[in-house]
């Protein structure tokens, strides 16, 4: 099926994998994306260029509540995750979509890269948080799209879903699901792009998801009393548009999208009868990039793309599988 097993590097894996909680795995691909949304340099790239795609799963020693509003603020991204240097907030889209800018430092031979990426989220049924990632343009982040051309190269989030869902063997636990494809641009030649990945994936997917699992449950740790209700206020105070209050996000690598406020759609509720004229992401300004999802249809679409409609986010990525 092409996937092959990442094997944690051993001078790490006694730290931040020791139990196995964390499988990663490593399929070189095509950029998946439809012609129309690739950019013009990555659209020269050869037809048969592949980039590395991640799939992931490991446990969090915390109820998903926490999680996720652990995850969705900004004052916890140090603890977790090194790679983000700096992040903004390029155009909000809707209330659960906006497009990002991130920043990441050197990363071996490979010089530091900007990302500008789509970003959206919605829960299941079962309290699962979905939340989806494109690569996109817009003009008010402009970026270097060759190596040696600036300090900061532009790279790509190419596609991506993650999924945040309750440990169904223990509802004081939470596991995580990842699918990230990506291009860290430049147009580095084949045996440098591989050299930096193999090096990078034996490490940086088991640090990241240690130090969620770390950070998350020594964070409430701190304030048990004040965290838990803070958490069942925020659970208890869906509106009445559809939307979710919960918190949302995430800062991984390629991008940076935080709902501290919610704005999450529920999915399986009727929108139309909720608030019949709010749209999933209304018309895009001219400064956005109009590859991106424009309505309910198309977000509804992506849905679609990565979940079998039963609900149950512990099986939507059983299909990458193959």
């Amino acid at each position: 099926d092409g996937w092959k097993a990442v094997v944690c590097n051993k001078f790490i894996k006694k730290k931040f994998n020791k139990d196995g909680r964390t499988e990663v795995y490593v399929k070189w691909m095509p950029d998946s994306r439809d012609e129309k949304d690739i950019d013009s340099i990555s659209a020269t790239a050869k037809k048969s260029a592949t980039y590395p795609c991640l799939k992931i799963y490991t446990t969090i020693d915390a109820p998903l509540d926490r999680v996720c509003s652990f995850l969705s603020q900004k004052e916890t991204i140090p603890l977790y995750n090194e790679l983000v240097v700096k992040h903004d907030d390029v155009e909000e889209i809707s209330p659960n979509s906006k497009i990002t800018w991130t920043q990441c430092p050197k990363i071996l031979i490979v010089k530091p890269r900007d990302f500008v990426t789509y970003c959206s989220h919605w829960w299941l049924g079962d309290g699962t948080q979905v939340l989806v990632n494109q690569a996109c343009e817009h003009e008010d982040r402009p970026g270097v799209m060759l190596e040696g051309e600036g300090n900061v190269c532009r790279a790509f989030a190419l596609r991506g879903a993650n999924f945040i869902s309750k440990d169904p063997d223990d509802p004081n636990k939470t596991r995580i699901t990842m699918l990230s494809h990506a291009n860290p641009g430049g147009g580095l030649p084949q045996w440098a792009l591989t050299t930096a990945v193999n090096a990078v994936v034996a490490v940086e997917p088991f640090k990241f998801l240690h130090r969620i699992n770390e950070g998350v449950c020594n964070h409430y740790q701190q304030d048990e009393e004040s965290t838990a209700t803070t958490t069942m206020d925020v659970v208890n105070k869906d509106d009445l548009t559809g939307r979710s209050n919960k918190p949302a996000g995430i800062a991984h690598l390629g991008f940076t999208c935080l709902w501290p406020n919610g704005g999450g759609l529920k999915v399986g509720e009727e929108r139309s009868n909720a608030n019949p004229s709010f749209t999933t992401n209304p018309p895009l300004s001219s400064s956005s990039s109009s590859a991106l999802p424009q309505d309910d249809d198309d977000d509804a679409m992506w849905r679609n793309d990565i979940s079998d409609g039963d609900d149950d986010g512990a099986n939507d990525m059983e299909e990458f599988d193959d």
